[in-house]
C-alpha cells in the first residue's frame, strides 16, 4: 500500500479538509476586513481630532498675534535657503 493510500480517509477526504481550510480562510478575510474598518474609523477620529486641536490653536489671541512673526521667520528662511 502506497504512503498515499495510507493516509486517505476515502475519496471525499482531500475536499473536506479543502472546504475546511477555505471556511478558515474565509473567516480570517473576514475578521480583516472588520479590523480594517475599526481602524479606519479611528483613524477619522484622530484626524478630526487633529482639525479641532488646529482650529483652537490658530483662533487663540496669542496664535492670531505672533501670525506677523511667523510669517517673517519663513520668509527670513526662505531668503537665507532653508
Amino acid at each position: 500500500m502506497s504512503v498515499g493510500a495510507q493516509t486517505s480517509g476515502g475519496p471525499g477526504e482531500a475536499e473536506a479538509i479543502e472546504a475546511r481550510h477555505r471556511a478558515e480562510l474565509d473567516e480570517l478575510r473576514e475578521e480583516f476586513h472588520r479590523e480594517l474598518g475599526r481602524r479606519a474609523f479611528r483613524i477619522g477620529e484622530l484626524e478630526q481630532e487633529i482639525i479641532e486641536v488646529a482650529q483652537t490653536y490658530e483662533g487663540s489671541l496669542s496664535w492670531r498675534l505672533t501670525r506677523p512673526v511667523r510669517a517673517w521667520r519663513t520668509v527670513l528662511a526662505r531668503l537665507r535657503g532653508r
